[in-house]
């Protein structure tokens, strides 16, 4: 079993009174048995374990509930991580909310572009406290708290995986003898180059309708996109699950006083939690002087952890003469071997995924392009591609095709400008690793 930290609660907005007439938890993006990309195929019991990574940020959710007696959950899409949901997730998914069921606590439930209406699910039972919205109009429901209407939820499914409609223009406007009104959808608001423009809406359309909170989905990074009038979150995925989702991450807790005004916290909810860290090489003359580097910071993160495991991406940068010693066959996967000993072993792990290095030679780049040679024109040819718009989009098309469907696209990101420069940059080193001498290292 992965170690679980206890939860963490910090601001996000609006400072209230905790003691409100409503309270909920707004999570989005469970993505219940989605897999941590690369980790299993390294080594096979880390994967198992962080297997079940996902599923214990969910039952933290689930105690949260319970813990603080909120009024109703709401769940803003990608439940799964797959439209065709997997039985073992979604047994898994009832049983939580079976729990709020005995607790009295009522679920609200929008899916998203990873877990759409048309996907196949299993014939089970649902609990009687849980509403799932529709997915052919935006519909209405009334949430009564000891017998008196305390809200309206406005929510809308997916009823497929690609939706490009502003669906938020068809949600009804706020009626002035409504109560307090929450906004329920998955959508994608401004520009996100991380994520598919799924439901693509402004924040201008979310404050037309006119309501109190918007409860949104897709987006992982936990957000504030509007503090007030309305107020509109991302509380983020409740488990990170590559690189690209490093820091906290969790839930968010809303109370709302007899006056209305909003109060919401964020609930950390992850039981492994990535890093990327940065190292230098400059100043360091010696190998062990290296891994000493490289412990020291991996033991940082552990002590920094909360009791939670972690995943670390190290990157070498810098230059330095170590850059030699880097650049030569096995050494990087010697180093690796070295910082995973005995952790997988261990209940709260620091494992490390991966070494990149982009380290420099210890000769100043600015020497290079002063060089009147083929080396000085090579350097110089890649410094231009970086700065050259036309040239990046010409790198940009031709590296089009990997990422269409049935090419990789669901297994790789798409390459932004500053890691095209990254890669122009790694194929610079290799060169000048193959055309350079010793004598040059020396001078």
């Amino acid at each position: 079993m992965l170690g679980v930290p206890p939860m963490k609660k910090r601001e996000l907005s609006a400072d209230t009174d905790r003691n409100g007439t409503l309270s909920f938890v707004h999570a989005a993006d469970l993505h219940l048995d989605s897999p941590f990309v690369g980790i299993s195929g390294i080594d096979q019991e880390l994967g198992e374990r962080l297997a079940k990574a996902t599923f214990q940020a969910y039952e933290a959710i689930i105690e949260l509930c319970m813990e603080e007696e909120v009024d109703f959950l709401l769940i803003a899409g990608d439940v799964y991580d797959s439209a065709d949901k997997n039985l073992y997730a979604q047994v898994r998914f009832i049983e939580g909310l079976r729990k709020l069921e005995t607790a009295g606590i009522q679920i609200f439930i929008c899916h998203g572009n990873h877990d759409p209406l048309d996907g196949w699910s299993a014939s089970l039972k649902w609990p009687a406290n849980v509403h799932t919205m529709r997915g052919d109009k935006a519909e209405v429901v009334e949430f009564k708290k000891e017998g008196e209407t305390a809200a309206f939820v406005v929510g809308m499914s997916y009823p497929t995986r690609h939706i490009m409609k502003n669906l938020v223009q068809d949600f009804p406007k706020k009626e002035d003898h409504w109560p307090f009104t929450i906004g329920l959808l998955h959508c994608s608001v401004g520009s996100y180059p991380e994520h598919d423009p799924y439901a693509p809406c402004t924040l201008q359309d979310l404050r037309e309708p006119g309501y109190d909170y918007w409860a949104l989905g897709h987006i992982h990074t936990p957000s504030v996109v509007c503090k007030e009038a309305p107020v509109v979150i991302y509380p983020g995925n409740p488990q990170g699950r590559h690189p690209g989702e490093t820091g906290a991450r969790g839930c968010c807790l809303v109370n709302v006083s007899s006056g209305g005004a909003i109060s919401t916290k964020f609930v950390e909810t992850d039981s492994v939690r990535w890093h990327i860290r940065e190292i230098s090489i400059e100043g360091l003359e010696k190998e062990g002087e290296l891994v000493e580097n490289l412990q020291s910071q991996l033991d940082e993160i552990r002590e920094n952890s909360g009791g939670r495991s972690a995943i670390c991406r190290l990157v070498l940068s810098g230059r330095g003469p170590l850059h030699l010693t880097l650049r030569e066959e096995g050494f990087l996967e010697d180093l690796l071997h070295t910082l995973r000993e005995d952790e997988i072993r261990s209940r709260q792990f620091t494992w490390v995924e991966r070494i990149e290095n982009e380290t420099l030679f210890p000769i100043e780049r600015e020497l290079l392009l002063k060089r009147e040679d083929f080396v000085g024109d090579l350097v110089k040819i890649v410094e231009g591609l970086k700065t050259d718009e036309e040239a990046l989009d010409e790198f940009h098309a031709v590296l089009a095709p990997l990422f269409k469907p049935g090419s990789g696209g669901k297994q790789i990101c798409k390459i932004d400008d500053e890691e095209m420069k990254s890669l122009l940059q790694c194929a610079e080193n290799i060169l000048l690793d193959a055309l350079l001498t010793e004598e040059d290292h020396e001078n």
